[in-house]
């Protein structure tokens, strides 16, 4: 189980040494922030700030394309290990520029540093499905996304810390070499993880291979989706963690301890969002978080640029600054905005390991990089424009807030199916509790006919809802064309039907679209019944079963609904939906059977199936 993750060592040594990765990385940088901000720049903080951003960023867009290639032809732990020892020397460079204090050295080895990083990215997400189950792997990307954030907030409050000091730099010397020394080690405990492509050719001409890369990510639509929403993820990011130091100094007045507490709040709402979205998804890839996330982002970014704090102009300790007027609403602020950014994010990263081919997924994430950098330079660039036209602070919280709101609004456009299906899961379980049984019987990929008896209105929400994949749902043509509830049985992309007798150029047309579905490789579920039941019990099942099979034969997986026969949207009282609602929290029980090989899946045969899964209740 993926809650047994942590202990085993097919994860633990892979969590150890990224999270070593990003602690280091963020002790180095953030004290390089610290050092600018209050030692070695009176003037223009904000844009030294950003051009270490970029100094550190620019590797990945620069790398990319190299590194997805090797991550795909060499084994990954032997490459994490060669990764791990160019960290050292890397950090024993960086405390050559920290004893003199050499701006120009410091960003030469941030963007060292950044290479280093741009070689394990790809590496750190292909090698997860490699030692990780499907079901675990969602629960195991919020395991890292959680503690890289953790990673990033312990490492720039040790870098803080021992950077507030002139007389802290030998210490924040040893601490670098010795937590990349510490990351070495873990990385020789990484278990092997054979090479995807071992016969791939490298090629290192940058540009041609950052065009063919990119290239081949595009084939996948969704794919190349969730890389543009991940990317737009890390420009929002970039712009607002870059502003935390200038925003503590120049609207709270504050201490570097005051910078430090900005990024534990953002950092602690960064995990609570990783791990909630895990609990929402339960197991399965829900992108239907990804619209609802960008909306929270935006909403509280608006917030936190609209708070009014008057610090005063004497420099503030931490105590003094919470006892401001206006910095715990602040503060709330950007745990919400975190919060909100691990529900946007965990997803993506999960479809995108997910839905890649395994023989690309390097480089598919290679790209998702690649794309990650371009934005997080756009970022920095950004940043410093918006400060050399003279806005402060808060104007730039607000101007992000309304970019986002434009992109969310994007995305719930090219997502609403995963959208609606949260909206099910959510109402469903609002409404009613429900057990979920065997459903692990569906296949996780590949296509499937899902068949099941048809109780209440209300069935193909509360199958949206707790199917472990989207589906494709065949209704009544009636259904499809009313008003306003037609166009969600539009975006959810239902097949509408009809009998031959009314339509029949409609049930051809239906048949086609369930074949192209299936052989796209998708679930498609019918109520083989035709009409919802009228007594309670399972009626005959159509020949439309033995015409799909027929045409295209897939395995046929039997469902069964218990418990919604006299709910308020079944016909026990004769006509459904009639007066007010109830039933309210009434125990549903949807369970699966195993799947029925094409040859053997006929309507008289699944009849009996799924009657029998059903059994004596209704």
């Amino acid at each position: 189980m993926a809650k047994h993750l942590m202990t085993q060592r097919r994860f633990l040594p892979y969590f150890c040494t990224q999270f070593l990765g990003a602690f280091n990385d963020n002790v180095y940088r953030y004290a390089f922030a610290i050092l600018i901000t209050y030692f070695l720049a009176e003037e223009h903080r904000g844009i030294y700030v950003n051009s270490a951003l970029v100094a550190f960023i620019l590797p990945f867009f620069l790398f990319g394309a190299i590194t997805g290639q090797l991550a795909d032809k060499f084994e990954k732990a032997w490459l994490i290990r060669q990764i791990k020892l160019a960290e050292i020397i890397i950090m024993l460079c960086g405390c050559v520029a920290l004893y003199f204090q050499n701006v120009p050295g410091m960003l030469a080895v941030l963007f060292a540093l950044g290479s280093q990083s741009a070689f394990f990215g790809p590496i750190k997400y292909s090698i997860l499905p490699q030692h990780v189950s499907h079901k675990e792997i969602l629960s195991a990307n919020a395991y890292v996304e959680a503690g890289t954030f953790i990673a990033i907030l312990l490492g720039q409050v040790l870098g803080g810390a021992l950077s507030e000091e002139q007389s802290y730099l030998p210490f924040l010397m040893a601490a670098i070499v010795g937590f990349a020394v510490l990351g070495w080690f873990s990385a020789r405990m990484i278990p092997d993880a054979p090479a995807a492509s071992p016969d791939l050719k490298l090629s290192f001409n940058i540009f041609t291979q950052t065009a063919e890369i990119v290239r081949m990510a595009r084939e996948k639509h969704g794919v190349f989706q969730s890389i543009l929403a991940n990317s737009w993820f890390w420009f929002f990011g970039a712009i607002v963690l870059t502003l935390f130091p200038v925003f503590a100094i120049e609207v709270l007045n504050g201490s570097p301890k005051v910078a430090i507490v900005l990024l534990a709040t953002f950092t602690i709402g960064i995990a609570l969002g990783s791990f909630a979205c895990s609990i929402f998804s339960a197991g399965r890839v829900e992108l239907g978080l990804v619209p609802i996330g960008a909306l929270g982002m935006s909403l509280f970014t608006w917030n936190l640029g609209a708070s009014e704090i008057v610090a005063g102009d004497q420099m503030l300790n931490l105590a003094e600054v919470i006892a401001v007027d206006g910095v715990l609403w602040a503060l709330f602020n950007l745990v919400m905005i975190a919060f909100f950014a691990g529900l946007f994010i965990v997803p993506l990263y999960t479809y995108m390991q997910t839905h890649s081919d395994e023989a690309k997924r390097s480089r598919i994430i290679a790209v998702n990089n690649i794309i990650n950098s371009l934005f997080m330079i756009v970022a920095g660039i950004v940043g410093i424009v918006l400060g050399a036209l003279g806005f402060d602070v808060m104007a730039i919280f607000k101007i992000v807030a309304v970019l986002n709101l434009i992109v969310a609004i994007y995305i719930l456009s090219q997502i609403p199916e995963y959208f609606l299906r949260l909206l099910s899961w959510l109402l469903a379980h609002c409404v009613y509790r429900i057990k979920k049984e065997d459903l692990d019987k569906i296949p996780e990929t590949g296509p499937a006919l899902l068949v099941c008896n048809h109780v209440s209105f209300f069935d193909p929400p509360i199958l949206l809802g707790v199917l472990p994949r989207p589906a494709r749902f065949v209704m009544w043509y009636g259904f499809y064309e009313l008003p306003i509830v037609g166009n969600l049985f539009k975006w959810l992309k239902s097949i509408p039907i009809s009998n031959r007798r009314e339509r029949p150029e409609l049930v051809s047309r239906a048949f086609d679209n369930i074949a192209q579905e299936l052989e796209a490789g998708r679930l498609v579920v019918v109520f083989p019944e035709g009409s919802i039941t009228r007594d309670g019990e399972i009626s005959k099942f159509q020949p439309g079963i033995d015409d799909i099979v027929k045409r295209t034969p897939v395995p046929v997986v039997p469902l069964a609904l218990r418990g919604l026969w006299g709910t308020w949207a079944s016909r026990k009282k004769g006509r459904a939906l009639k007066g007010f609602p109830t039933s309210f929290m009434k125990k549903l029980t949807v369970v699966a059977g195993d799947p029925v090989a094409p040859e053997d899946a006929t309507r008289l045969s699944m009849y009996d199936k799924v009657s029998a899964l059903r059994g004596e209740g209704k």
